[in-house]
C-alpha cells in the first residue's frame, strides 16, 4: 500500500512537472466534436473530458495532458477517429482518476478508419482499438494497470510501432488481418506479449462442376477438442509471457445436412495470411454403383446352370461402392422377381468414400426361369435435381415340381401310415378270431365223443345178444 502511494505520488509529480510550465490553459468538455471540415489544435492545454472526443475533422493535441472520465451515459468512454478523421497525439498524457461512484474507469482510444499518430506520449488505464486506417506509433508508454483485456487491438490497419513499451494486459497486442511493422516493442507483466491472426473463409464446391455448395456448418476446434466460439479467425502464431514464439494449426470441421445423406469432413491447416479455405466435394451421386452379387441358395454359391428347389432360400450378396463425400442414413436395396417389385427389401447405412456388403435373402416361392432384380434409388446432390437408380440382374431357375413331389411325398407318407394300420388291425382281428374258434371246437369234439360212447352203448348189447344167438 505504501509502495503504490508512493508511485501515485510519482506519477502526479511527474505529470506536473512535464506539463506545469507548460499548460496555457484548461478546458472541460462533456463531448468534444471536430467536425469533418473542422482543424483543431490544443498546445499545452488540460483537456477535462466528461464523455468521448468525436473526430471526423483533423485534431492535433501536443505537450497537453487529457483527463477522461466515465461518459455521461455510463459508457465506456472513447476518443474516436472516424474514417475521415485524423488525431495527432505529440509529448501528451491520456489519463483518468478515481471516481467516488465508479473508481477507476477505463476509456478507448478507437480508429475506425481513420489516420492516427503517436508521438512521445503516455496512455495510463486505456487502450487502443485500431481497424482499419494506418496508424504510427513512436515512444509511447501504454499502461492498462490490469483494468484492460489489450493493449493494441489491431484489426486490418496498417500499423507501424516503434519504441512502445505495453504493460499490464492481458494481451499487449492482437493483430487481425494484417501483419503490424514492429521494432523496440517491449512487453511488462503481460500474461501474453502478442498474438498473429488471420481471417479466413470457407468456400464448398462440388468437384465436378466447380459450383459452389451452401449450407455448410463450419467450426473451428483447439488441440483438446473443444470448440471455439468463432472460426472465421485463425491464429498463426502467440508469443507467451516468456517471450517464446508459439505457431499454430488450425482444427476445422464442416458439416452439411443433405436430409438424406450428410456430408463430414474434417482438417488441420496452417494459416499464414488472410486465406479462403476452397474446399471440393464429391456429390455426385450416379458414382454410386454395385460392385459384385453373388447368389446362395441354403447357404451354398448357386453354380452355372443349377435348377433350385422351390422354397430354397435365396440370399443375394451385394458389394456397393460410394466413391462419393456422402454419408448415406438409409439406402434401400429392393428385390423384383420378373420385373414385379416387392418380394424382398434390407436398408443399410453407407459410408463416404466406402465399400459395404449386403444381404437381401427371398424364399423361392415362384417357379421356372427367373430374373431377380436388385435396385437401389441414390439422392442427387449434384444440382440436376434427378435421383439415380442403380441396379443389377440375376438368372435363376425354379423347378416346377417341386411342389407336385411335396405332395406325392405327403401321400406316400399317409398310404404307408395306412397300410401299416390295416395291417396292425388285421392282426389283432386274427388273433381275436382264433381265440373265438378254439371254445366251439372243444365243445364239437365232446360232443361227437359223447355221441359215439353213446352208439357203442347201443351197439354193445345187439353184439352181445348176437353172440348169444350164435
Amino acid at each position: 500500500m505504501r509502495i503504490l502511494i508512493i508511485l501515485s505520488a510519482l506519477f502526479v509529480l511527474s505529470i506536473i512537472l512535464l506539463t506545469g510550465g507548460a499548460l496555457s490553459q484548461e478546458f472541460e468538455y462533456s463531448s468534444l466534436t471536430v467536425s469533418e471540415d473542422e482543424s483543431v489544435t490544443f498546445d499545452g492545454d488540460q483537456l477535462w473530458i466528461e464523455g468521448d472526443i468525436l473526430i471526423d475533422g483533423n485534431l492535433t493535441i501536443k505537450n497537453s495532458y487529457i483527463h477522461v472520465n466515465r461518459s455521461l451515459d455510463l459508457t465506456i468512454s472513447e476518443i474516436r477517429i472516424n474514417s475521415t478523421g485524423s488525431l495527432n497525439l505529440v509529448n501528451t498524457i491520456v489519463t483518468t482518476t478515481a471516481n467516488e461512484t465508479y473508481g477507476i474507469t477505463t476509456y478507448t482510444l478507437v480508429s475506425d478508419g481513420g489516420e492516427l499518430t503517436i508521438q512521445d506520449a503516455q496512455i495510463y488505464y486505456g487502450m487502443l482499438w485500431l481497424v482499419g486506417g494506418n496508424t504510427s506509433i513512436t515512444n509511447l508508454s501504454l499502461d492498462g494497470y490490469s483494468l484492460s483485456n489489450y493493449g493494441i487491438f489491431s484489426e486490418d490497419t496498417n500499423l507501424i510501432a516503434s519504441g512502445v513499451s505495453i504493460r499490464n494486459y492481458t494481451l499487449g497486442l492482437r493483430a487481425i488481418g494484417s501483419s503490424p511493422t514492429l521494432e523496440s516493442v517491449f512487453y511488462y507483466n503481460c500474461s501474453t506479449w502478442m498474438t498473429q491472426e488471420w481471417w479466413v473463409t470457407f468456400s464448398p464446391v462440388e468437384d465436378s462442376t466447380g459450383l459452389p455448395i451452401s449450407g455448410f456448418e463450419i467450426r473451428q476446434w483447439d488441440t483438446d477438442g473443444n470448440m471455439f466460439g468463432t472460426w472465421n479467425w485463425v491464429k498463426q502464431f502467440e508469443v507467451n509471457s516468456e517471450g517464446q514464439s508459439v505457431d499454430y494449426s488450425a482444427n476445422f470441421s464442416s458439416y452439411l445436412n443433405l436430409h438424406f445423406a450428410y456430408i463430414a469432413d474434417e482438417w488441420e491447416q496452417q494459416i499464414t495470411t488472410n486465406t479462403d479455405m476452397i474446399r471440393s466435394y464429391n456429390l455426385n451421386s450416379s458414382s454410386v454403383r454395385y460392385n459384385s452379387a453373388i447368389l446362395f441358395v441354403d447357404g451354398v454359391p448357386l453354380y452355372s446352370g443349377q435348377i433350385v428347389p422351390k422354397w430354397s432360400e435365396i440370399n443375394i450378396s451385394v458389394v456397393i461402392d460410394n466413391p462419393t463425400d456422402m454419408n448415406f442414413h438409409n439406402l434401400y436395396l429392393d428385390l423384383s422377381v420378373n420385373g414385379e417389385p416387392g418380394f424382398a427389401r434390407t436398408s443399410l447405412k453407407l459410408p463416404a468414400g466406402n465399400s459395404q456388403r449386403e444381404n437381401l435373402t427371398w424364399m423361392a416361392s415362384v417357379e421356372g426361369p427367373l430374373s431377380l432384380g436388385v435396385s437401389t434409388v441414390v439422392v442427387d446432390y449434384s444440382g440436376n435435381l434427378t435421383d439415380t437408380t442403380i441396379s443389377f440382374s440375376k438368372f435363376v431357375e425354379v423347378e416346377r415340381n417341386a411342389t407336385i413331389s411335396k405332395t406325392s411325398g405327403s401321400w406316400v407318407a399317409l398310404l404307408a401310415v395306412f397300410i401299416v394300420l390295416s395291417l396292425c388291425s388285421y392282426i389283432i382281428y386274427s388273433g381275436i378270431e382264433e381265440d373265438t374258434e378254439s371254445p366251439d371246437t372243444e365243445v364239437k369234439e365232446d360232443t361227437e365223443v359223447e355221441e359215439d360212447e353213446h352208439l357203442r352203448e347201443i351197439a354193445l348189447p345187439q353184439e352181445i345178444e348176437e353172440e348169444k344167438d350164435n
